[in-house]
């Protein structure tokens, strides 16, 4: 719409904002109150409006909501859409924190499944405090000290050739996990390897090692080089598998001989 010479710039009311960005009346005057979204008023200071950039800054601020970014630091990440380096500084600080985030909740998952697979052996006399105990120790984000292991050249080169991607490395990764702890957890309570559940547990054993190197021996060569070396692992994840270890081989030996294959 033109006046004179001018655009006549689109000016909103509450209601129409609220209709056009999905946010509700309620939600947009609290933005208002917090001064997050400040609304434009009239002479009177009784009418509130707002612009088309007003719509485009809560556009934004819904957004980084729903990644997760608390209402008090959303105010420090708007920047005008036009900057396009801006925004992808702002999505890629919160694209951390979101796997930061996935990290933790994965260890919780793990954490669960291990205590949950114990009570499930029956067993009368179960020592979950010590299991608890223990999982209150554990760093949600043990898996990011891995960024600092170097492993020798072989070893690199031999990853480097199969070329894994990220998210199949972190799926391995919590995959491994959440069966030594849940080893972890049937050592604390004393379950026999040769039982019910140590034969359950060799073949959860059994079935990782075959997803994880699915029979190439250049990918079973790297994860055993990988192993040798196991003293630069994180503290936390060496401790657990160094535990474990003699369940796990053993869990894992008895379900072979069950099968009647080679160890």
């Amino acid at each position: 719409m033109l006046r004179g010479d001018h655009v006549c710039e689109k000016l909103y009311s509450v209601g129409e904002l609220a209709a056009l960005s999905g946010a509700t009346i309620r939600t947009i005057q609290y933005y208002d109150k917090i001064e997050l979204l400040v609304a434009k008023r009239d002479k009177n200071k009784k009418q509130r409006y707002y612009t088309q950039n007003d719509l485009l800054t809560l556009q934004q601020i819904l957004f980084y909501k729903k990644l997760g970014v608390p209402l008090k630091e959303i105010k420090n990440h708007l920047v005008n859409v036009n900057n396009k380096h801006g925004v992808r500084d702002i999505l890629k600080d919160q694209s951390e924190i979101l796997f930061q985030k996935e990290m933790e909740i994965k260890m919780n998952i793990a954490i669960i499944e291990a205590i949950v697979a114990t009570i499930d052996t029956g067993h009368s006399n179960h020592d979950l405090e010590s299991m608890m105990e223990l999982a209150l120790k554990l760093n949600k984000e043990t898996i990011l000290d891995y960024s600092t292991v170097s492993f020798d050249q072989k070893t690199t080169e031999l990853f480097k050739e199969r070329d894994p991607s990220y998210k199949e490395i972190i799926e391995v990764y919590w995959h491994w996990k959440k069966l030594i702890l849940e080893a972890t957890s049937h050592k604390i309570n004393n379950i026999l390897y040769k039982s019910d559940t140590g034969y359950h547990f060799g073949k959860k054993w059994y079935e990782f090692i075959e997803r994880a190197t699915d029979h190439n021996s250049e990918v079973i060569e790297a994860y055993t080089s990988g192993l040798e070396q196991s003293h630069q692992w994180p503290e936390e994840d060496l401790f657990l598998f160094n535990f474990c270890r003699d369940f796990i081989d053993c869990t894992y030996n008895y379900y072979c001989e069950k099968k009647g294959e080679k160890n």
